[in-house]
């Protein structure tokens, strides 16, 4: 009878097809050598790279070879205290002899002291006020980021030793692998060699790029030791105990080691640190290794079943209208089915889902040829997507939909480190077409860039042509592989090869999609090119597996599997290759197009854009391309001067010695007011910290009721415009670049009108008069009423210096009281009311009102129509008759609130005191509320900063300015002066509010001053405590508004203004008279100086 078919043969070659072996092949070495110079190249290019930072390494302290406590005290230096210094220094000495070697400084963050003991050791100073700040059972010891700068781990010498022993082990192993194939005359193919070379040439390029050469564990030792360890295997193939063939009897072997591993995983477990992945066995991953075995597994099952798979239906089960589609018997495809979905669901419940889509995409490849026909893997893969879109509705699994997540919105998810994404984007961009140079680059900044990200890392670099370099070489070794498997001489090396060939691809392909967002992120390495020596060997064996097929290769068939495969019988045909060739090439153009976007023809674009991300305060906010501020670091930031130009905050410790005698003068020592090792430094602490903010910290960067010079002016300060920075972030480190040094060139300082003599002085006296109250709270601002530059403007309290705190800034140290802070403004507000009197009607001025006597005793009047008796201040005498000069030298609150109802009017008051930027409520509620708004009660609120423009209008003869604190050009508040009162009505309040000072409600607090002010106080009633004081006016009163400082002055819960805020705002303006900041003017004699004043207000 005819044989028809043969399923017996399990895939040994059939003598038929048996020939002689070939001759050597040749010329091998020329194109290693080749790719040896290439490396050779580029591993000289990034060792310059990285050696151009050893200026100065010799001035560095080496914590491996530190002897004595002294050698450490100079880095120490961040501790203030000499003995608590000394204490570090010890212990620091005692934690570096129990753990040398250290091989990289990060190492010292495991030096941490108890709590108990810093409580109980006096000595430790600054750890105490962290531990306050940050309760927590032990505190890491040195501040890590401050000293790691200033320590190394390794000198010079001995990483360059390194290098050229580790580089030097590198080459061995190629050379190695060379002549141990010439000597055993190796059949197999030797072309896999020099790419394999260049491939793991560029990874080990990228190790020595990643780590700090002196600082840093040396990422490419490992990847040395891996390389050459793979290289060991390559040699196995040209051993005649390594043959492919004797795997072919091992069909479900493989299978179930794979699924002993799987179980090992599941019990004994663990994934790198902060992932519940369950990858490592130890120092071993597993997972690797697995891959290999299912791909032993389908060649093995494929082998046996092909021609079944192909050939026989099922006819049993299906319905009539599904049986055209050729489906094969379940028993013959059950097995595998179940098989690989047991590998991808243990895959799952590993949460390790890269492997599991590689082993999925390489079961599809291999099923779709062993059928036939593509159908069947169409299907499945349909049938997977729309498995992976369901599970992602119903929010399962949660790792899935993350990842997800993250390629659906890679600049701005709600995954917390969902910047993954953006950080590989970022590094493609920067890269541009050309890249940044080996060693140039900054792949240490991107998360996992020695491992599942690569790729990004070669990209910075290297740039797109690095990219598509990598893609060509990956091209070369899959098509070769897949050559081999096409002219493997048995069924079981045809599948074999066809497995590990996908398997190389689809793991390329797959990490490749994810860094560039094209798919999920998967989590799998690039081979060849990642750190990690199991994944290293893996990839070798699966390459030293195809050396073996290709030694065994009958080269008398065609390179067209569509040649039979001669046997018992006519074997059929297996179907060809090139629709998985055409496959995997789309999807590689397709990803290179993806990557020329981002690098190529967007890329200054995609470098500049902002990353929104949770941050460790669990608050989204914007992220910067870190290589920006990279650069940006590179570019000091510019110093914030007063108007004497003595610096207020600045990076430079050498500005602050420059300055050092006008410190001293001031009363600061700069070695106690700041560290030199701190990257900004603020002299004057508190006494700034409203206006200035403090960078370290960037405390009330963001509020909206703050705004600090550090932050308004950043762009001043740093120089640049953000995205200015994308054109230069490829040359951050070259030094000497004329672009950079463009951007070096500009003015980056910022000039205040501050005077910091005044603010001192004006901070020592209000914390003082507050403390004499019982510890109230308060703010004042001195402005030039010309040109309403602020001189002083303190806010109390206010936040101590980072370092020298014991707790974190209460949001009452954090308020600025004097430009944020609300109040209702009593008395001063007549001031506001007058204003929108006279602008009706200059006529006003002599406008007469009655103030009388009421049945209860008080002084005031009542008003028709007003169910409320306005009423004057307890033991005011009633005032009588009086026109509106007396009334404001008087405070008298029966006039204003019938001068507001009868002749101003509720529109015409919220007009003019929004003209002048003060709060007045909704109109129904001004309405209600008139007659008390217009003395400055009811729904009215103003700041201390707002009522100096007051003062300031009526000093600069009705001229309004906007106010200020930024004296150059980047100032924001531009508008000129406004004029809200012609100068005669101005001048006119301006006696009114001398007659205050000489003989109204501030006479007894003036008495005797040296400057002739004109001032209004304001007492503000509250439903509960204490009223507000205030005063606010101007001095000198002789003279016009160009050497004229006007001034607010609010103490909150002081009680009368009269007795609290006058007597401040005196002594204030007595240290500007003192200071020559203000010009004194001897006082004329008081005009009526016999009469007593009347009421405190």
């Amino acid at each position: 009878m005819a044989v028809t078919r043969s399923w017996t043969a399990a895939g040994a070659t059939p003598a038929a097809v048996a020939v002689a072996k070939a001759p050597v092949p040749g010329g091998e070495m020329v194109w290693l050598l080749a790719a040896s110079l290439f490396v050779a190249a580029g591993l000289a290019m990034v060792y310059a790279a990285k050696v151009q930072s050893f200026t100065g390494a010799a001035q560095l302290v080496n914590i491996n070879t530190v002897a004595a406590p002294e050698q450490l005290l100079p880095i120490l230096e961040s501790f203030p205290s000499s003995a608590e210094r000394a204490l570090v220094a010890e212990r620091t000495l005692d934690f570096l002899e129990s753990a040398r070697p250290l091989r990289n400084v990060g190492t010292l963050s495991r030096l941490r002291i108890s709590a108990d003991e810093i409580e109980t050791d006096m000595r430790w100073d600054t750890l105490r006020k962290r531990l306050r700040q940050n309760p927590a059972r032990r505190l890491q010891l040195l501040p890590l980021a401050k000293l790691k700068p200033l320590v190394v781990v390794r000198t010079p010498r001995e990483f360059q030793m390194e290098f050229l022993r580790f580089v030097g082990l590198y080459f061995a192993g190629f050379y190695l692998v060379a002549a141990a194939w010439r000597r055993a005359r190796f059949q197999g193919d030797r072309a896999f060699l020099p790419p394999l070379h260049l491939l793991s040439g560029i990874g080990l390029i990228l190790m020595v790029s990643m780590r700090d050469p002196l600082r840093d564990t040396l990422e490419f030792h490992k990847f040395a030791v891996g390389v050459f360890l793979g290289c060991l295997l390559l040699v196995l193939p040209a051993l005649k105990a390594f043959d492919y063939q004797r795997l072919s009897d091992w069909c479900y072997t493989p299978l179930f080691l794979a699924l002993a591993l799987f179980g090992l995983l599941l019990a004994f477990g663990k994934g790198p640190a902060g992932n519940d992945a369950k990858v490592n066995l130890g120092p071993f991953q597993p997972v690797e290794l697995i891959k290999i075995l299912i791909v032993l597994f389908l060649a093995g099952y494929f082998t046996r079943n092909w021609e079944r798979l192909r050939d026989l239906r099922e006819r049993r089960l299906l319905p009539r209208v599904f049986r055209r589609f050729g489906v094969p018997r379940l028993e013959h495809v059950m097995p595998v089915l179940c098989a690989v979905g047991i590998a991808v669901v243990f895959f799952f419940v590993l949460k390790d889902l890269g492997p599991a889509l590689v082993i999925f995409f390489v079961f599809l490849a291999m099923f779709a040829t062993a059928r036939g026909r593509p159908g069947l893997a169409v299907a499945g893969l349909v049938l997977m997507v729309a498995s992976v879109a369901l599970g992602y509705r119903m929010g399962q699994p949660h790792t899935v939909v993350n990842r997800i997540d993250m390629w659906l919105a890679p600049w701005d998810n709600d995954v917390h480190g969902g910047d993954q994404l953006a950080h590989g984007l970022w590094a493609f961009s920067t890269g541009g077409p050309w890249g940044s140079g080996p060693g140039w680059g900054d792949p240490e900044m991107i998360p996992a860039g020695s491992t599942d990200l690569v790729l990004p890392a070669i990209g910075e670099e290297w740039g797109f042509a690095g990219v598509a370099a990598v893609f060509l070489l990956f091209g070369f070794l899959v098509s070769r592989a897949l050559r081999t498997a096409v002219r493997a001489g048995t069924h079981f090396g045809f599948f074999l090869g066809l497995g590990l060939a996908s398997l190389i691809a689809f793991e390329m392909l797959l990490i490749t999609s994810g860094v560039l967002g094209a798919l999920p992120l998967s989590g799998v390495v690039s081979p060849f090119l990642s750190s990690g020596n199991t994944a290293m060997l893996a990839n070798f064996l699966v390459f030293a597996l195809l050396l073996s097929i290709s030694s065994g290769t009958d080269d008398r068939l065609s390179s067209s599997v569509d040649r039979p495969l001669a046997g018992q019988g006519q074997a059929p045909p297996l179907l060809r290759v090139w629709p998985l060739k055409t496959v995997l090439a789309s999807a590689a153009l397709v990803l290179l197009a993806v990557a020329a976007r981002y690098q190529v023809l967007k890329d200054t674009d995609y470098l500049a854009r902002d990353a929104h991300a949770f941050e460790e305060d669990g608050v989204k906010r914007p992220q910067h391309n870190p290589r920006m501020n990279s650069l940006a670091r590179e570019i000091p930031r510019g110093g914030v001067y007063d108007r004497n130009g003595i610096p207020l905050a600045t990076s430079s410790w050498d500005e602050l010695e420059r300055h050092r005698t006008e410190f001293a003068a001031l009363g600061i020592s700069i070695d106690e007011a700041c560290s030199r090792f701190d990257s900004r430094h603020y002299p004057f602490g508190a006494a700034t910290a409203h206006l200035v903010g403090d960078l370290r910290t960037g405390e009330n960067f963001h509020a909206t009721n703050a705004s600090l010079v550090e932050h308004d002016s950043d762009p001043k300060l740093q120089g640049y415009q953000y995205a200015e920075l994308a054109a230069l972030v490829r040359y951050r480190h070259q030094p000497g670049n004329p672009e950079i040094a463009r951007v070096l060139a500009r003015d980056r300082n910022v000039r205040l009108t501050l005077d910091i003599r005044l603010q001192l002085r004006a901070q020592v006296i209000l914390e003082r008069r507050l403390r004499e109250g019982g510890g109230l709270k308060g703010a004042l601002v001195v402005m030039d009423a010309a040109t309403g530059g602020v001189v002083a403007m303190v806010s109390a309290p206010a936040p101590d210096p980072p370092g020298s705190r014991t707790a974190a800034a209460s949001p009452d140290e954090l308020l600025d009281r004097a430009r944020y802070g609300q109040y209702p403004p009593g008395s001063t507000f007549k001031l506001v009311t007058a204003i929108a009197a006279l602008r009706i009607d200059p006529g006003l001025t002599h406008r007469t009102f009655l103030c009388r006597g009421l049945p209860d005793g008080r002084a005031g009047t009542v008003i028709p129509g007003w169910n409320r008796p306005i009423k004057d201040d307890v033991g005011d005498h009633a005032h009588g008759s009086l026109d509106m000069e007396r009334a404001i030298a008087v405070s008298c609150n029966a006039y204003f609130a019938q001068l507001g109802v009868h002749d101003v009017g509720s529109k015409a008051l919220a007009e003019t005191a929004a003209q002048m930027g003060i709060s007045t409520g909704e109109p129904a509620e001004l309405r209600k509320a008139l007659p008390f708004a217009a003395y400055g009660q009811g729904p009215v609120l103003i700041t201390p900063f707002k009522m100096a423009r007051v003062s300031a209008a009526i000093a600069a003869g009705g001229r309004m300015p906007q106010g200020r604190w930024i004296e150059d050009e980047s100032n924001p508040r531009t508008d000129g002066p406004l004029e809200v009162l012609p100068a005669a009505q101005a001048a006119f309040l301006a006696r009114a509010m001398r007659r205050a000072v000489t003989e109204g409600t501030a006479r007894r607090a003036m008495s005797g001053a040296e400057i002739s002010f004109a001032g209004k106080t304001g007492t503000a009633q509250l439903d509960e405590g204490l009223p507000h004081s205030w005063f606010t006016g101007f001095a000198p009163y002789e003279g016009d508004a160009s050497g004229r400082l006007a001034f607010a002055v609010l103490v909150e819960h002081g009680g009368y203004g009269a007795r609290v805020a006058a007597p401040l705002a005196r002594e204030v303006m007595e240290a500007a008279c003192n200071t020559g900041i203000l010009a004194c003017v001897p006082r004329a004699a008081n005009p009526g100086s016999g009469s007593p004043p009347q009421g405190l207000r």
